[in-house]
């Protein structure tokens, strides 16, 4: 149970503060770095699998900001709680419970400690317990703690934030990183230092240091660095407060990412496991005991997707055992654990694909990494029964290209003169090359810092001074701005002027290729308004039929040059016409264009499953609505199927699909409208899945196979990727 100590008064901080501190100097400039970053994080996470599932404590909700921290030191036992179900996150940690966290934290980041170390001449803590004494003695043993005087220790005394940092650094320093100390993976304070060669600086965002000592000081900072140490809030350390527990335990789960400390079992990270282009990355294999001893020389099986899958897409057969199966299995010579319980595989890589996945182009690929443990008696890898470990590589698709755009209305082609008149033009970083006729739909990449020249244009004449580079941000984002001097005469003619804003950058990292470029001109021009421009949209690509009929609707708005509607007045003729050959299947409707410029009007022509439905536009002021088609469907009502893999059309607003093409051999009929939902279940290249990876899978050109289908229930589809 736990014991409620009545704190007494810290009389003894001034001669705490100087045996805990070399000195009394004044800490460094209390100014915060301008943006400070943590250049010593460690890469890995000892809160991982077992150690980050709920320890139950009922006051410490998922929604607990230091939920994760409090339920990963509870799995490694360094605290039961206050009580079966409380762990008590808010209230004070005294200095006798530090030294019990710190001492079996101290153990499972496998710093030896004497079993029994001699007596540290702390007069106050013979009335505690065993445990406690030992774990105080151990402290002053390792040269963790002094006292707050040659012979007081003070128990029951809080601990402050900034005595917790000096604590901490102290016993991180007493530690070997995962990796060795020479490892990038994890790090102590001693390394942490200032690298100009690497633009590593030291420093943290706390501007209220200024009254601590400079090994208080260092501590904190260093801890900030190595991302163990946090502060009140982005500014504020607060040395003098009292720390909490769930503050202790965000400190040592942030010690435990550093150390060789590992879950129980088989465990496997990833340096990285995302990256542009490419991802290329050391892989961590750890072996514990239940204890959390690492074990040596212990033989893994450790394979990939693609090993498993053998010649065919799928890895795993319905039984959860792989396709290739001698790739997955266990030998007693396998991959052998080092003397620090891992196996690293080095320099596991992967990289965008293409759609035939022959691994050259820039689409989306991943690999998944493996690893299980069996014996003689048990030599077969079964998926979800072998207590295996999994990490996956993902290389998203490179920057490739750069899309310009404006804040112009988007049915804009010119801007109109006027005072001041500014536009912000938006550079913006995508997966197709610049000069790719998709360009315009590529997708946005989010890679920051990409330093981009600006070349400006002012009606042909460069702009002087010529303006600075820009950086992409965190959204692969960069704007400038351009301003047009306006009209001082409102009753002269002015000639257009055409600014055209060209960015240009090495924007896939590829020092081997020319920089990319992205234009755009903005014209800017005081004629008077005329009708330049329309576009046309109908309710849905596709629609449903009711008693033989569908009912589509269908718009388009007219736009002058500076993108305000226009045509007000003008007549329109819409014409929905179907491919079916009956009565009814054509429809025209003439209605007359309103003030925004725009005309919305509903057509009902005859159509069965399959059949389509043209929707024209007459010519007004030069301009004709661009043709829209619209497929005429039905729900599909099939039980209990199996139609052949085959490509779809997706509709994901509406969680939808239909096949593009009959299929008499399979039942795929174009008419058919399957709908699938967060109910159904979904595999996809041969893995069970879930439907937000489906989803990904069939717009990117999956075909699809439909196992079960049950409007009302469960169904089952399965994707495989092309």
């Amino acid at each position: 149970m736990f014991t409620t100590f009545k704190y007494r008064r810290q009389i003894a901080v001034l001669v705490a503060l100087a045996m805990v501190a070399s000195v009394l100097v004044a800490a460094p400039a209390v100014a915060a770095d301008d943006d400070p970053k943590a250049d010593y994080t460690a890469d890995f996470s000892a809160c991982i699998g077992d150690a980050g599932d709920s320890s139950g404590f009922e006051d410490v909700p998922a929604s607990h900001a230091s939920a994760g921290s409090i339920d990963c030191i509870a799995y490694y036992g360094i605290t039961q709680g206050t009580s079966a179900t409380t762990y008590s996150p808010s209230m004070s940690v005294t200095r006798e419970h530090m030294a019990l966290f710190l001492t079996r934290l101290a153990a499972l980041v496998g710093i030896e400690m004497a079993s029994d170390p001699a007596d540290a001449g702390f007069e106050d803590i013979s009335e505690l317990s065993a445990e406690s004494q030992t774990a105080i003695n151990q402290l002053a043993d390792l040269g963790i703690t002094q006292g707050t005087s040659e012979t007081t220790y003070s128990p029951a005394d809080a601990v402050t934030r900034g005595h917790m940092a000096l604590f901490i650094s102290r016993l991180m320093d007493n530690m070997t990183p995962i990796g060795g100390d020479d490892s990038a993976w994890g790090h102590t304070p001693s390394d942490v230092v200032e690298d100009e060669a690497n633009d590593i600086a030291v420093g943290s965002p706390f501007t209220d240091l200024g009254s601590v000592t400079k090994s208080t000081y260092d501590a904190i900072t260093a801890l900030w660095e190595l991302g163990v140490a946090s502060g009140i809030n982005a500014t504020s350390y607060a040395p003098q407060a009292s720390i909490t527990r769930a503050a202790m335990a965000d400190f040592m789960a942030g010690v435990l990412n550093h150390s060789n400390a590992r879950p129980a079992g088989v465990s496997m990270q990833a340096e990285d496991t995302e990256a542009l282009g490419s991802v290329t990355a050391d892989i961590v294999v750890s072996y514990r005991d239940d204890s959390f001893t690492p074990m040596v020389d212990i033989s893994l099986a450790i394979f990939t997707a693609s090993d498993a899958s053998g010649t065919g897409n799928s890895p795993f057969s319905d039984t959860g055992k792989c396709t290739s199966e001698s790739a997955c299995e266990w030998t007693d010579s396998d991959f052998l654990t080092n003397a620090a319980g891992n196996y690293v595989v080095e320099g596991a890589s992967i990289a965008t694909t293409n759609a035939a996945g022959d691994g050259t182009g820039n689409l989306m690929n991943s690999e998944t990494w493996y690893a299980w443990v069996g014996d003689e008696d048990n030599t077969d890898f079964v998926m979800g029964s072998s207590g295996e470990a999994s990490v996956t590589l993902t290389a998203n698709p490179n920057a490739l290209g750069i899309r310009v755009t404006t804040d112009l209305n988007a049915n804009a082609s010119t801007v109109h003169y006027g005072k001041d008149q500014s536009v912000v033009i938006t550079a913006q970083l995508v997966d197709e090359v610049s000069t790719s006729t998709t360009i315009a739909d590529a997708n946005a990449v989010p890679k920051a810092g990409v330093s981009l020249a600006v070349t400006y244009l002012i009606g042909g004449t460069a702009a002087n001074p010529a303006p600075d580079p820009v950086k992409t941000d965190a959204d692969g984002m960069a704007t400038f701005t351009i301003t047009h001097p306006g009209d001082e005469d409102d009753e002269t003619d002015d000639d257009n002027r055409n600014d055209t804003v060209t960015f240009s950058g090495n924007v896939d990292d590829d020092e081997g290729d020319t920089a990319e470029t992205g234009q755009i001109v903005v014209v800017w021009s005081d004629d008077a308004p005329a009708i330049s421009s329309s576009s046309s949209s109908v309710d849905s690509p596709y629609a449903v039929v009711d008693d033989d009929e569908v009912s589509i609707r269908a718009t388009v708005s007219y736009f002058d040059q500076f993108g305000n509607g226009d045509a007000q007045g003008e007549d329109v003729t819409v014409t929905f016409t179907s491919t079916n050959t009956g009565a009814g299947n054509v429809q025209a409707k003439t209605v007359e264009v309103r003030s925004n410029g725009s005309v919305s009007t509903r057509g009902v022509v005859t159509a069965e499953p399959g059949n389509t439905v043209a929707v024209t536009f007459s010519d007004v002021g030069g301009q004709t609505g661009t043709e829209r088609s619209v497929i005429a469907v039905e729900h599909a009502n099939k039980r209990d199927i199996t139609t052949a893999a085959t490509a779809v059309t997706v509709y994901a607003d509406d969680d939808r699909f239909r096949y593009t093409a009959d299929d008499a051999d399979s039942g795929a009929e174009t008419g058919d409208l399957y709908s699938y939902d967060g109910d159904d279940v979904y595999i996809l290249d041969g893995q069970s899945s879930d439907m937000d990876a489906f989803e990904t899978a069939i717009k990117g050109g999956a075909h699809v196979q439909v196992v079960v289908y049950s409007p009302d229930g469960a169904s089952i589809f399965s994707a495989e990727s092309q």
